[in-house]
């Protein structure tokens, strides 16, 4: 169950995909409702936009204590040592600018006087004033982020293709079904 030297646990795999579902899922809404007239469709489209990012983010804790509690999973042997600074540096931006975006987006909510709802279960309350440069200030944060948050995704992919087609070394097996963890 745990991530082991040579291979990904079922947990860290289930999180990897059921993020990346969930991730290609937000950018499509919020591109769609980026361009919506204001309105209560896109209230509610955002609010729920907001619902989704928490629930992300309560899965990127549970990815980061899963990661702890196994074994660090090593590059596949023969890996260039050039390769592996930039697999390692790329994965600690994909963590790190998924929290910055999902931390601004609460803040582009609550520095507008909103309080943040999760699916209507419970209640993230602000306590801004309504600050509208603050607003404006996290909401280019959260979309400028995105978009580099999106470009380190294509840049993730492209490793998987180097991996799949050129090395051809089983990387992405190690994230499928089949390898052992």
């Amino acid at each position: 169950m745990k991530n082991v030297t040579t291979a990904y646990g079922a947990p860290a795999k289930i999180l990897h995909w059921l993020l990346a579902v969930l991730l290609i899922g937000q950018s499509v809404v919020g591109l769609y409702f980026a361009d919506m007239p204001r309105g209560d469709d896109k209230t509610e489209l955002l609010r729920l936009h907001a619902s989704f990012g928490l629930l992300i983010l309560a899965f990127m804790f549970v990815r980061l204590g899963v990661r702890a509690a196994g074994e660090r999973v090593e590059p596949v042997a023969g890996t260039p040592a050039m390769l592996k600074k930039v697999a390692h540096a790329a994965h600690l931006a994909l963590y790190l600018l998924t929290f910055l975006v999902i931390g601004a987006g609460i803040f582009t909510l609550l520095t507008v006087g909103w309080d943040v709802d999760f699916f209507g279960m419970t209640v993230i309350p602000t306590w801004f004033e309504r600050d509208m440069d603050l607003h404006h200030l996290f909401e280019d944060i959260h979309v400028y982020g995105w978009y580099v948050l999106a470009a380190l995704v294509g840049l993730h992919l492209v490793g998987v293709i180097y991996h799949t087609l050129i090395l051809k070394d089983g990387t992405l097996k190690r994230m499928g079904p089949s390898a052992e963890g």
